[in-house]
C-alpha cells in the first residue's frame, strides 16, 4: 500500500534513523495485523507523531502557563514551570508507547475475530471439500466470503500468495501460519499440512476441526453467560443499590450531625457513579470480544 504524504515525510525525515532500530517483533505485529506499512515506514511515522505531540502540547501548556495564567491574576511559580515542561514530555511519551503496542493490539483483536468466526468457517470448507474442491480454490472461494470476517482475510493472503506469487498451497499454508494472530487458525493449518503430506483425508479433517470448534464455541459462550450473570448482581449491588443507599444514607448522616456538605454529593454523584457504570461497560465489553 502507497505511504501517504504525511508517512512519506516522516520516513524522509527518521527513515536513516528508525530502519536500523526496526525490530523483528514490530515487523510480525505489522503482518499479523494487517497493517500494510514496512517497519521502517511505519516507526519513522510513530516518531515524528510522538514529536509533534510533543511541540504541539508544549506551545499550549506555555500559552496557559506563561500567558493566560499571569493575565488572570495567578502567579507563575515552580508547578506551573513543572506542568510546562513535563507535560509535553508525557505526551510524546505516551504517544510513542502507544504508537509501538498499536499493531500488537491490532493483532491480538483480529485473532480473536478469526477465533470467534473458525468454527463457522470450517462448515464451509467441510462443505466445499465434501464436493471434492481442491484446497486452493477452497481459499479462494473463502477470500469471498464477507460473513466471515477476518477469516476471510487470511484465506485472502493465502490465495495471494498461490496465485500472484506462485507458490504452491502448502508453502503459502506455511507462510501463513508464521503471520496469523490466531493460534487457533495455526493449529487448523498445521494439521492441514500434515493430513495433506500424509496422505489422509481433508474431508474428515475438516469436519472434525469443526466439530471441535462448534463444541469450544459453545463452552466459551457458556462461560461467558455465567459471567455475565455475575456482572449484572455486581452491577445491581454496586451501581443500583449501593449508590441509593450513600445517597440516602450519607445525606441523612449529614442532616443529622449538621455538617452538611454538599461537595462531597456532587462528587459522588458526577464523579463516582460515571466512573462505576464505565468501569462495568469496559469490562463487559472486554469479556464479550472474540465470543
Amino acid at each position: 500500500m502507497p505511504l501517504n504524504k504525511y508517512q512519506k515525510m516522516s520516513y524522509r525525515w527518521f527513515g536513516q534513523f528508525s530502519e536500523p532500530r526496526v525490530s523483528e517483533k514490530l515487523k510480525h505485529n505489522l503482518e499479523a495485523a494487517h497493517i500494510n506499512i514496512r517497519g521502517g515506514a511505519y516507526l519513522s511515522f510513530v516518531f515524528l507523531t510522538a514529536l509533534l505531540g510533543s511541540v504541539v502540547s508544549f506551545i499550549v501548556m506555555a500559552m496557559f502557563g506563561l500567558v493566560i495564567l499571569p493575565l488572570a491574576g495567578v502567579s507563575i511559580n515552580e508547578v506551573v514551570i513543572l506542568m510546562v515542561i513535563f507535560i509535553p514530555v508525557l505526551v510524546g511519551g505516551g504517544t510513542y508507547f502507544v504508537g509501538l503496542t498499536l499493531p500488537s493490539s491490532k493483532a491480538k483483536a483480529r485473532g480473536k475475530r478469526i477465533n470467534s468466526n473458525l468454527a463457522y468457517a470450517l462448515n464451509f470448507i467441510s462443505a466445499m471439500s465434501s464436493a471434492g474442491v481442491t484446497p486452493t480454490e477452497i481459499f479462494k472461494s473463502l477470500s469471498k466470503q464477507d460473513i466471515y470476517g477476518e477469516i476471510k482475510e487470511e484465506a485472502s493472503w493465502i490465495y495471494r500468495d498461490v496465485a500472484l506469487l506462485g507458490t504452491d498451497i502448502l508453502n503459502a499454508i506455511k507462510a501463513n501460519i508464521e503471520r496469523t494472530p490466531s493460534q487457533k487458525f495455526k493449529e487448523f493449518s498445521q494439521g492441514m499440512i500434515v493430513t495433506v503430506s500424509s496422505g489422509g483425508s481433508l474431508k474428515s479433517y475438516f469436519m472434525s476441526k469443526a466439530s471441535q470448534y462448534l463444541w469450544e464455541n459453545r463452552q466459551a459462550q457458556k462461560q461467558l453467560l455465567e459471567s455475565l450473570g455475575i456482572m449484572a448482581e455486581s452491577y445491581v449491588t454496586a451501581a443500583v443499590a449501593g449508590i441509593l443507599l450513600l445517597l440516602i444514607v450519607i445525606p441523612l448522616m449529614m442532616i443529622i450531625s449538621g455538617d452538611f456538605n454538599a461537595t462531597f454529593l456532587y462528587v459522588l454523584i458526577f464523579m463516582v457513579v460515571p466512573l462505576i457504570h464505565a468501569g462495568f461497560a469496559v469490562v463487559i465489553k472486554s469479556m464479550s470480544q472474540g465470543v
